[in-house]
């Protein structure tokens, strides 16, 4: 099958919601190696936060990959959890502009809204003849 075949047949917002999902986790894995890093340099002022820092970017950044994941495979649950993190993500970016200003905060936001609006426009599957997952 061509790549354009499996692009309609998944759906443009699925796809999109896909990719989303995997640079979000993508960027929260380089986040995640850059808490690893200042850890071992021991540049963090308080290690145990840093280390906290780590663990959860570690997670989240799993997490959206699994998502991602569910996405490509045409899997219909991973909607809410797309839309709900992409919302969330919404007041941390408002803070990024405050402190970072647009430089970060205007593409994450892009990124946000290209998320919400994917999965909120990715037609449902029909699952109902596949065995549970």
């Amino acid at each position: 099958m061509s790549s354009t075949t499996q692009t309609s047949e998944r759906g443009t917002p699925a796809t999109v919601a896909a990719l989303v999902c995997l640079v979000e986790g993508l960027g929260l894995g380089a986040v995640a190696v850059l808490y690893a890093r200042e850890l071992m340099a021991g540049a963090a002022d308080e290690p145990s936060i840093a280390g906290m820092a780590l663990a959860l970017t570690l997670v989240f950044a799993g997490l959206l990959l699994v998502l991602a994941r569910a996405w490509w495979s045409r899997r219909q649950w991973p909607r809410t959890p797309t839309i709900v993190w992409n919302l969330l993500l919404l007041p941390a970016i408002w803070t990024l502009h405050t402190t970072n200003g647009a430089a970060v905060s205007v593409p994450l936001l892009v990124l946000a809204l290209a998320g919400i609006a994917a999965a909120a426009l990715a037609p449902a599957v029909d699952r109902s003849d596949d065995a549970l997952y």
